[in-house]
């Protein structure tokens, strides 16, 4: 017997192409060793969550050693993301002249 009509047979070649991707995606995403790398508690994860909330809080994008604790400052004036020790001055500008 000769098919000689082969349309759709594209169609589900692309739809099993698909199914297999999305198994293999499946598959890769609930093993144990992508968990242990970026899974709730995993290892990458951690580190990217403790780096980018320590950046956010103290305004420095690296830097922190993995036993490093931030420096208390007394006031807003002394941290380094505001005051420029070098510059004497702050980060941030204002108007040369008071407003009226």
């Amino acid at each position: 017997m000769e098919i000689k009509n082969q349309r759709g047979q594209t169609l589900v070649e692309y739809i099993l192409l698909l199914a297999v991707s999305a198994s293999l995606v499946v598959t890769v995403y609930r093993s144990s060793t992508f968990q242990k790398l970026f899974g709730d508690n995993g290892s990458v994860g951690k580190l990217y969550k403790l780096e980018s909330e320590w950046g956010y809080r103290h305004a420095f994008l690296n830097g922190r050693s993995s036993g490093e604790s931030p420096v208390p400052y007394q006031s807003a004036e002394q941290h380094p993301s505001y005051y420029n020790q070098l510059k004497s001055d702050t980060h941030f500008f204002g108007p040369s002249d008071p407003y009226q």
